[in-house]
């Protein structure tokens, strides 16, 4: 879909929102007092004035913007479980190294954001890291207030984590080329989509081990409580959603399940936000 139609789908939806709501107060209204002419309305004071919404333009920047966000939100969480030491020793180099190579692509994508004119973004994403970190976070260390139990395998779930969103990035990758406007940009996204489906696939081999972790021959006739780990999960790339199960089981043996899915409107990084790190 190009960005003419995007748009046009955005202001379709808000404006068929705003339109039925109108309709509808006036439908009451018509039949609370009767009749088919519009009555009088008292009102006292004076009315509020309303701001229009922004323009919610989805362009090369702002796909560049989005991408470095989430680079940026994969970083911190990378910094965060290294602090604390929640990656195991023999995994910690690695972890690094993906860390690292994290920083530089979202450098990378700074720079061909100036390029195109736009203001590189050098925050995490604003929708992961107001509703995904903290829920992750929260459910491998525990809440004590909130009566969250902290994990009963930190390591287990850091790794899952991990692969999860290495897994996110390579696709949000893979959707972005089909829609930015230039092949030098498209070259880019498919240069960093590709290093972080290495990292994805290693961590799958580490957290499920070899042969086990390659792929999948045969669908277990019972799918496992927590999601097995693989390096090829299919033959081609998928864009569908991901699920994320970590924490320790409730009274009921249900862990958290956290479904994360590929950027969309409301994961975007507009040229109208303004970063708050």
């Amino acid at each position: 879909m190009d960005t003419d139609r995007q748009n046009l789908d955005l202001v379709g939806r808000r404006s068929f929102l705003r339109l039925g709501g109108a309709g509808l107060a006036g439908a009451a209204l018509l039949s609370a007092c009767g009749g088919t002419e519009s009555p009088g309305i008292a009102r006292v004071g004076t009315a509020p004035s309303t701001t229009a919404l922004p323009d919610a333009v989805v362009n090369d920047g702002v796909l560049l913007r989005t991408a470095a966000s989430i680079e940026r939100s994969v970083i911190g969480l990378y910094d965060t479980v290294l602090d604390a030491g929640l990656i195991p020793s023999s995994l910690t180099a690695t972890a690094e190294r993906f860390r690292d190579d994290h920083i530089g692509h979202a450098e990378a994508l700074d720079g061909l954001t100036t390029e195109l004119g736009s203001e590189p973004w050098l925050c995490g994403n604003p929708r992961i890291e107001e509703l995904l970190i903290p829920a992750i976070l929260t459910a491998i260390l525990g809440d004590e207030a909130a009566g969250i139990a902290a994990s009963d395998d930190p390591t287990r779930d850091v790794l899952n984590t991990a692969h999860v969103l290495e897994s996110l990035a390579t696709e949000t990758y893979q959707s972005f080329v089909q829609m930015l406007s230039t092949p030098d940009l498209r070259r880019a996204a498919v240069t960093i989509g590709a290093d972080e489906a290495r990292h994805s696939s290693l961590l799958a081999l580490a957290i499920t081990g070899r042969p086990a972790g390659y792929l999948q021959l045969e669908a277990p006739a019972t799918p496992p409580a927590i999601p097995v780990a693989l390096a090829l999960p299919s033959r081609f790339g998928t864009l569908g959603g991901l699920t994320l199960v970590i924490g320790a089981e409730d009274e009921v043996g249900l862990r958290r399940s956290i479904s994360i899915d590929t950027p969309s409107y409301n994961t975007y990084v507009y040229d109208f936000l303004e970063p708050s790190c």
